[in-house]
């Protein structure tokens, strides 16, 4: 969603209209339109040409023009930002606790999303903007008179998902504790039968209580439309930051791709456009009068000169194409090996065992922190459900082996090995099996581990009640003498 309004000067900011940004949120506004230019798609930065395609001199409209419509955006900070979420939340999220909180983690924000969807959604955009947000609301009550009816009746806690540029301000107390905040958002209403309108609103929360305003039309008029209390003595808004640098302050932590992936889009735009003139040769006609005939060429055409006259193909040396595209080859190195991805992109030199394990430490450590944090906002999170609903918070977990290591055949057959030399027990050759993959992760170790027991203490006992069974030899040999 691209968020817009009118940006004041930086200074003392005087308003009585909520929808007015803080100083601090001004501050964060060029970084954010930095990634969200290359995180955005190719439209969303074709139509910013004035500021990243800019006309040049003398260049007419329709040259300029086209010039934007061949450019194409090469998603290289999304996919860094996407396989970073997908680092962090490869396995699915544990939820410890009532079964009430199994359920509710299956649609937890009321529109059909799941824990791990919707955590995934706002640590995409945590690693974006450098911190997202989460907003625990309830539904207002509807008559019910105890837990049991409100669960009858739906009402139950859910997550709401709040992008940074979202948040145009807040107050805070001297112990870091928010007083108030400022929740930017479109709503979409019915107009006339079939038509709708989109209308600005801004929810600002203050504990225990929120207000409502919408912005008219001509935008200078602010109207307070609705507002209302809820049980909780504090604001139900938790971040979940990227690069923090203080509260709800933070910096996006791919920047540098950023600007590097704009780069990237300006010069290959460059090459595209050289391509696109430059690329097919020029036919020349030496001594040709152009007025007196025309000319037809083709492959099943020979042009008949005069004498003296030439015929021959002028085109551009091909050097300084390889210019450019030895430039973008470099502006590609330069962002596969940064950012809190860079560890996991094919590397282009060969590596030692050190070095890849020094990398994967690297990489651990970083996405390791992130996973903490999110973790840490998860449980917060639920922690404000629980006291809607007057229960226990549930414990959340996420799993931090971030290795994508998958065990081979050979590996196999020496952990077996070690398993029946007495090496190893069977709960820590499943475990290893598990992690590498080889096991499924919801598999219940202890309980697999007794069914082995009880399996080989029934075949042990049918084996034995089989050897009992056998008629004795020494027997046998007496009866036949």
């Amino acid at each position: 969603m691209v968020y817009s309004a009118n940006v004041p000067p930086t200074g003392a900011i005087v308003s009585e209209s909520p929808f007015v940004r803080s100083l601090e949120v001004i501050g964060m506004m060029p970084d954010w339109k930095v990634v969200a230019a290359v995180t955005n798609g190719t439209n969303y930065i074709r139509d910013l040409a004035e500021l990243y395609l800019p006309q040049e001199p003398r260049e007419d409209d329709e040259a300029w023009l086209a010039r934007i419509a061949r450019s194409v955006l090469s998603p290289y900070t999304s996919r860094l930002i996407e396989t970073a979420a997908g680092a962090v939340l490869r396995k699915p999220i544990h939820i410890e606790g009532d079964p009430y909180w199994s359920d509710l983690a299956e649609n937890i924000d009321g529109i059909g999303s799941s824990i791990n969807e919707y955590a995934r959604r706002a640590l995409v955009s945590s690693l974006t903007y450098g911190h997202s947000a989460i907003l625990v609301d309830f539904p207002a009550a509807t008559g019910a008179l105890n837990l049991a009816e409100e669960r009858a009746m739906g009402r139950r806690p859910y997550f709401v998902h709040v992008d940074a540029p979202q948040i145009w301000g807040w107050r805070k107390d001297t112990t870091n504790r928010l007083t108030q905040i400022r929740i930017h958002d479109y709503e979409y209403r019915p107009l006339n039968e079939f038509g709708e309108e989109q209308v600005e609103v801004m929810r600002v929360i203050y504990p225990g209580r929120y207000d409502l305003y919408t912005l008219g039309r001509s935008t200078e008029t602010v109207d307070l439309t609705e507002s209302g209390g809820f049980s909780l003595d504090t604001i139900p808004v938790v971040p979940i930051y990227s690069n923090r640098r203080g509260v709800l302050i933070s910096q996006p932590p791919l920047l540098d791709i950023s600007n590097l992936n704009i780069t990237h889009y300006q010069r290959q735009s460059d090459l595209i456009h050289a391509l696109h003139i430059a690329a097919m040769p020029t036919l020349v006609l030496e001594g040709y009068n152009q007025d007196s005939s025309e000319a037809t060429i083709g492959v099943n055409y020979a042009l008949g000169m005069e004498p003296g006259h030439k015929a021959y193909y002028v085109q551009s040396d091909a050097t300084s194409f390889d210019a450019q595209m030895a430039e973008l080859q470099s502006l590609e190195g330069q962002m596969s090996t940064l950012g809190i991805t860079k560890l996991f992109g094919q590397k282009f030199v060969a590596e030692s065992a050190e070095a890849k394990r020094i990398d994967q430490a690297q990489a651990n450590s970083v996405l390791s922190i992130i996973s903490q944090e999110l973790e840490s906002s998860l449980n917060q999170a639920f922690a404000f459900a629980a006291q809607y609903v007057d229960m226990e918070p549930p414990v959340i977990t996420i799993d931090r082996d971030f290795d994508y290591y998958r065990l081979i055949g050979q590996d196999i057959a020496v952990l077996a090995q070690l398993n029946e030399s007495g090496k190893i027990s069977d709960a820590m050759l499943l475990e290893v099996l598990r992690r590498g993959e080889i096991l499924p992760d919801n598999m219940d170790i202890d309980a697999e581990v007794e069914e082995m027991e009880t399996n080989a203490a029934e075949m042990a006992e049918e084996a034995m009640e089989a050897e009992e069974s056998l008629p004795n030899s020494n027997t046998m040999m007496e009866s036949e003498v």
